[in-house]
């Protein structure tokens, strides 16, 4: 509709554009509070976006997954948030922020919301894609984190975050953390892909290499054995985390505990 002779002092035109899945395009008005008297912008039930900024923080510092997953139902604008968290330079924020989608969806999937987790899994993968207009350099280990909670998703989308990954150099620690998380499940993708998984082997850098080497250990990955085995007197210190703990030990430790662990699995 055309509005005429509208007059709003200090109206704010925000456009945003979302991708889904199935592109949409929504346009938001945001009033100025001065000057409409309110104290609050473009949130529900009048609460300001600084107190979703600040609870969600404090929630996810708490690693409290059922206060955020309440509130994640409870108002979009959490939820907006707490993704918003999955890029976050901070790292005690942005791991808890993965496991808190991963639960989400699986309280989804079980609700019989499945077709809007298939979608939202979606906007992670085509959020590693340059037509994205940025990088979803955490997208990996959200779809890796979702799958653990919620294995049937394995097929198709354990191969497709390796697809997605492999050849691009700012997804690869994370594409290698989600083979690791995935462990077994993920078995059969790392054999269709390893001559790029292999070639990553090459890399010089120390943390791509730690990781890497845990990721194979735990998916029984034996090809990989001949690289690891070079690394068992490094000293480099490489940090990786697993459910809710940061573990750092040289890189000769983690491949020593990779070359162990690929033993055990036969």
């Amino acid at each position: 509709p055309c509005y005429k002779n509208l007059k709003i002092s200090k109206v704010i035109y925000d456009l945003q554009v979302c991708h889904s899945g199935l592109a949409g395009i929504y346009l938001r008005l945001r009033k100025d509070s001065r000057q409409a008297g309110m104290t609050t912008i473009g949130t529900e039930f009048g609460m300001d976006k600084s107190i979703i900024k600040s609870k969600v923080e404090d929630l996810l510092r708490k690693r409290d997954f059922q206060g955020l997953l309440e509130l994640c139902e409870k108002n979009r604008h959490y939820w907006q948030e707490v993704r918003f968290r999955l890029y976050d330079l901070d790292e005690r924020l942005r791991w808890p922020a993965i496991e808190t989608v991963a639960k989400l969806m699986k309280k989804w999937w079980d609700s019989g919301k499945e077709e809007k987790v298939r979608i939202y899994i979606r906007t992670l993968f085509w959020s590693m894609n340059d037509e994205s207009g940025g990088i979803g350099w955490s997208s990996p280990q959200t779809v890796a984190e979702i799958i653990i909670h919620n294995p049937v998703l394995i097929d198709p989308y354990g191969s497709m975050m390796i697809a997605h990954c492999i050849d691009e150099p700012p997804l690869i620690k994370g594409c290698f953390w989600g083979i690791g998380r995935m462990g077994g499940l993920i078995r059969e993708s790392v054999k269709f892909f390893q001559d790029k998984i292999l070639k990553v082997f090459s890399n010089d850098d120390v943390e791509i290499l730690g990781i890497a080497a845990w990721a194979m250990g735990e998916a029984g990955f034996h090809l990989a054995a001949p690289y690891i085995e070079k690394w068992r007197f490094r000293s480099e210190p490489v940090t990786i985390y697993l459910e809710g703990n940061f573990y750092e030990k040289p890189l000769g430790k983690w491949a020593e505990e990779a070359l162990m662990k690929m033993e055990t699995v036969g």
